[in-house]
Protein backbone atom coordinates (compact mmCIF):
# COMPACT_ATOMS: atom_id res chain seq x y z
CA UNK A 1 0.00 0.00 0.00
CA UNK A 2 1.26 3.26 -1.02
CA UNK A 3 2.65 5.32 2.37
CA UNK A 4 0.00 7.96 3.68
CA UNK A 5 1.09 11.49 2.85
CA UNK A 6 1.40 13.65 5.59
CA UNK A 7 -0.33 16.99 6.14
CA UNK A 8 1.17 20.62 6.17
CA UNK A 9 0.46 20.97 9.24
CA UNK A 10 2.33 17.81 10.46
CA UNK A 11 5.11 18.83 8.54
CA UNK A 12 5.42 21.71 10.03
CA UNK A 13 5.75 19.86 13.68
CA UNK A 14 8.09 17.43 11.72
CA UNK A 15 10.87 19.43 10.22
CA UNK A 16 11.52 20.21 14.00
CA UNK A 17 11.70 16.59 15.02
CA UNK A 18 12.54 14.94 12.38
CA UNK A 19 14.05 17.26 9.61
CA UNK A 20 15.60 15.02 7.11
CA UNK A 21 12.15 12.51 6.98
CA UNK A 22 10.10 16.11 6.62
CA UNK A 23 11.92 17.30 4.17
CA UNK A 24 12.32 14.29 1.96
CA UNK A 25 8.44 14.32 1.85
CA UNK A 26 8.60 18.57 1.12
CA UNK A 27 10.98 17.59 -1.35
CA UNK A 28 8.98 14.78 -3.33
CA UNK A 29 5.60 17.09 -2.61
CA UNK A 30 6.78 20.94 -2.51
CA UNK A 31 3.29 22.34 -1.67
CA UNK A 32 4.00 25.73 0.42
CA UNK A 33 0.60 27.74 -0.08
CA UNK A 34 -0.94 26.61 3.19
CA UNK A 35 1.99 26.90 5.59
CA UNK A 36 3.25 30.02 3.95
CA UNK A 37 -0.08 31.72 4.54
CA UNK A 38 -0.33 30.09 7.59
CA UNK A 39 3.03 31.20 9.30
CA UNK A 40 1.94 35.21 7.18
CA UNK A 41 -0.95 35.25 9.66
CA UNK A 42 0.98 33.95 13.08
CA UNK A 43 4.11 36.69 11.67
CA UNK A 44 0.84 38.90 11.75
CA UNK A 45 -0.38 38.11 14.81
CA UNK A 46 2.31 38.17 17.03
CA UNK A 47 3.74 41.56 15.33
CA UNK A 48 -0.23 43.18 16.65
CA UNK A 49 0.15 41.68 19.40
CA UNK A 50 3.54 44.15 20.32
CA UNK A 51 1.96 46.96 19.12
CA UNK A 52 0.98 48.37 22.37
CA UNK A 53 4.36 48.71 23.75
CA UNK A 54 5.55 49.76 20.07
CA UNK A 55 3.55 52.77 20.06
CA UNK A 56 4.84 53.55 23.69
CA UNK A 57 7.68 52.76 22.69
CA UNK A 58 7.99 55.25 20.13
CA UNK A 59 6.24 58.27 21.92
CA UNK A 60 9.33 58.03 24.38
CA UNK A 61 11.78 58.33 22.26
CA UNK A 62 9.66 61.18 20.50
CA UNK A 63 9.70 62.83 23.45
CA UNK A 64 13.59 62.88 23.52
CA UNK A 65 14.32 63.62 20.12
CA UNK A 66 12.54 66.23 20.04
CA UNK A 67 15.12 68.31 22.78
CA UNK A 68 17.61 67.35 20.28
CA UNK A 69 16.49 67.43 16.79
CA UNK A 70 15.80 71.46 15.15
CA UNK A 71 12.20 72.32 14.74
CA UNK A 72 12.31 72.04 11.33
CA UNK A 73 12.34 68.52 11.95
CA UNK A 74 9.96 67.82 14.30
CA UNK A 75 6.68 67.99 12.39
CA UNK A 76 8.52 64.98 10.50
CA UNK A 77 9.59 62.81 13.22
CA UNK A 78 5.81 63.18 14.62
CA UNK A 79 4.78 61.83 11.39
CA UNK A 80 7.12 58.76 11.30
CA UNK A 81 6.56 58.08 14.70
CA UNK A 82 3.18 58.25 15.50
CA UNK A 83 0.54 55.53 16.63
CA UNK A 84 -0.58 55.56 13.02
CA UNK A 85 2.61 54.84 11.24
CA UNK A 86 4.17 52.82 13.67
CA UNK A 87 1.44 50.39 13.12
CA UNK A 88 1.55 50.52 9.52
CA UNK A 89 4.62 49.46 9.52
CA UNK A 90 4.59 46.96 11.68
CA UNK A 91 1.93 45.35 10.13
CA UNK A 92 2.83 45.36 6.09
CA UNK A 93 6.55 44.30 7.77
CA UNK A 94 5.14 41.27 9.23
CA UNK A 95 3.05 40.61 6.07
CA UNK A 96 5.88 41.03 3.58
CA UNK A 97 9.21 39.59 5.67
CA UNK A 98 8.40 36.01 5.52
CA UNK A 99 8.34 36.34 1.94
CA UNK A 100 11.38 38.15 1.73
CA UNK A 101 12.90 35.82 3.28
CA UNK A 102 11.39 32.39 1.97
CA UNK A 103 12.65 34.37 -1.79
CA UNK A 104 16.31 35.40 -0.80
CA UNK A 105 16.83 31.87 0.64
CA UNK A 106 15.67 30.16 -2.21
CA UNK A 107 17.27 32.26 -4.43
CA UNK A 108 20.68 31.59 -2.47
CA UNK A 109 19.56 28.15 -2.07
CA UNK A 110 19.44 27.91 -6.32
CA UNK A 111 22.86 29.57 -6.25
CA UNK A 112 24.46 26.64 -4.34
CA UNK A 113 22.43 24.56 -6.38
CA UNK A 114 23.94 26.02 -9.92
CA UNK A 115 27.54 25.99 -8.50
CA UNK A 116 27.54 22.31 -7.37
CA UNK A 117 25.47 21.69 -10.73
CA UNK A 118 22.88 20.15 -9.10
CA UNK A 119 19.23 20.10 -9.89
CA UNK A 120 17.02 21.97 -8.21
CA UNK A 121 13.42 23.56 -8.74
CA UNK A 122 12.64 27.15 -7.31
CA UNK A 123 9.21 25.68 -6.11
CA UNK A 124 11.11 22.94 -4.34
CA UNK A 125 13.80 25.68 -2.97
CA UNK A 126 10.84 28.15 -1.72
CA UNK A 127 8.82 25.51 0.23
CA UNK A 128 12.43 24.48 2.06
CA UNK A 129 12.61 28.37 2.23
CA UNK A 130 9.04 28.30 4.14
CA UNK A 131 9.21 25.43 6.57
CA UNK A 132 12.61 25.88 7.49
CA UNK A 133 11.09 29.46 8.54
CA UNK A 134 9.66 27.85 11.61
CA UNK A 135 12.36 28.24 14.44
CA UNK A 136 13.03 31.97 13.65
CA UNK A 137 9.25 32.12 13.81
CA UNK A 138 9.57 30.22 17.13
CA UNK A 139 12.20 32.55 18.38
CA UNK A 140 9.89 36.11 17.46
CA UNK A 141 7.02 34.42 19.30
CA UNK A 142 9.85 33.92 22.42
CA UNK A 143 10.27 37.71 21.84
CA UNK A 144 6.96 39.07 21.63
CA UNK A 145 5.89 37.41 25.26
CA UNK A 146 9.12 38.80 26.53
CA UNK A 147 7.81 42.51 25.56
CA UNK A 148 4.51 41.90 26.55
CA UNK A 149 6.23 41.91 30.09
CA UNK A 150 8.64 44.34 29.57
CA UNK A 151 8.41 48.16 30.44
CA UNK A 152 8.06 50.16 27.36
CA UNK A 153 11.21 52.08 27.46
CA UNK A 154 13.42 48.78 27.83
CA UNK A 155 12.28 46.89 24.87
CA UNK A 156 15.19 47.84 22.89
CA UNK A 157 16.78 45.33 25.18
CA UNK A 158 14.90 42.53 24.23
CA UNK A 159 17.03 40.31 22.18
CA UNK A 160 17.22 36.33 22.08
CA UNK A 161 20.45 36.89 20.44
CA UNK A 162 24.33 36.33 22.37
CA UNK A 163 24.27 40.40 22.46
CA UNK A 164 22.78 39.79 26.00
CA UNK A 165 25.69 38.71 27.19
CA UNK A 166 27.59 41.51 26.15
CA UNK A 167 29.03 43.57 29.08
CA UNK A 168 29.30 46.83 26.06
CA UNK A 169 26.02 48.08 23.90
CA UNK A 170 27.98 49.35 21.23
CA UNK A 171 30.91 48.54 18.88
CA UNK A 172 31.93 45.74 16.81
CA UNK A 173 31.29 43.07 18.93
CA UNK A 174 28.17 44.06 20.80
CA UNK A 175 26.32 44.30 17.01
CA UNK A 176 28.19 40.92 16.21
CA UNK A 177 26.57 39.55 18.90
CA UNK A 178 23.34 41.20 18.15
CA UNK A 179 23.44 38.60 14.78
CA UNK A 180 23.76 35.48 16.67
CA UNK A 181 20.53 34.64 17.46
CA UNK A 182 20.53 30.40 18.06
CA UNK A 183 16.66 30.47 16.18
CA UNK A 184 18.23 31.64 13.09
CA UNK A 185 21.06 29.11 13.17
CA UNK A 186 18.57 26.25 13.97
CA UNK A 187 16.57 28.01 10.49
CA UNK A 188 19.77 27.86 8.83
CA UNK A 189 20.49 24.16 9.85
CA UNK A 190 17.12 23.17 8.50
CA UNK A 191 17.30 25.13 5.04
CA UNK A 192 20.74 22.98 4.68
CA UNK A 193 19.24 19.87 5.03
CA UNK A 194 16.15 20.65 3.35
CA UNK A 195 17.83 21.83 0.23
CA UNK A 196 20.46 18.46 0.46
CA UNK A 197 17.23 16.79 0.50
CA UNK A 198 16.30 18.97 -2.98
CA UNK A 199 19.12 17.96 -4.34
CA UNK A 200 18.76 14.53 -3.16
CA UNK A 201 22.84 14.75 -1.29
CA UNK A 202 23.53 12.34 1.13
CA UNK A 203 24.61 15.14 3.58
CA UNK A 204 24.39 18.16 3.79
CA UNK A 205 27.53 19.33 4.88
CA UNK A 206 28.13 21.48 1.56
CA UNK A 207 25.22 23.59 1.70
CA UNK A 208 25.32 24.29 5.70
CA UNK A 209 29.09 25.36 4.94
CA UNK A 210 27.59 27.75 2.05
CA UNK A 211 24.96 29.62 4.36
CA UNK A 212 26.86 29.70 7.57
CA UNK A 213 29.98 31.72 5.24
CA UNK A 214 26.86 33.57 4.15
CA UNK A 215 25.65 34.30 7.94
CA UNK A 216 29.16 35.26 8.93
CA UNK A 217 29.98 37.57 5.98
CA UNK A 218 26.22 39.32 7.26
CA UNK A 219 27.35 39.35 10.96
CA UNK A 220 30.49 40.57 10.76
CA UNK A 221 29.01 43.60 8.35
CA UNK A 222 26.65 43.90 11.35
CA UNK A 223 29.68 44.71 13.77
CA UNK A 224 31.63 46.62 11.01
CA UNK A 225 28.48 48.53 10.61
CA UNK A 226 28.40 49.19 15.09
CA UNK A 227 32.03 50.97 14.96
CA UNK A 228 29.64 54.23 13.40
CA UNK A 229 28.38 54.07 16.63
CA UNK A 230 31.75 54.03 18.64
CA UNK A 231 33.03 57.20 19.44
CA UNK A 232 36.27 58.44 18.17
Amino acid sequence: MEEKRKSWVALLVEVLTSPGAAFKEIAERPGFWPAAITLTIISLIINVVQLPKLQEYSRLMLEKMIELVPPEQVEILAKTMSPQYVTTTTVITALIMPWVIWLVMALLLKIFAAITAKEAPFRKMFAVGVYGYVPALIGGIISSIIIMFTAAENIQNVSLSLAVFSTAESGFLYYFLTACNPFTWWSLILWGIGAAAVMKEKRPTGVLIYLFAIWLVFALLTGAVGLLNVPI
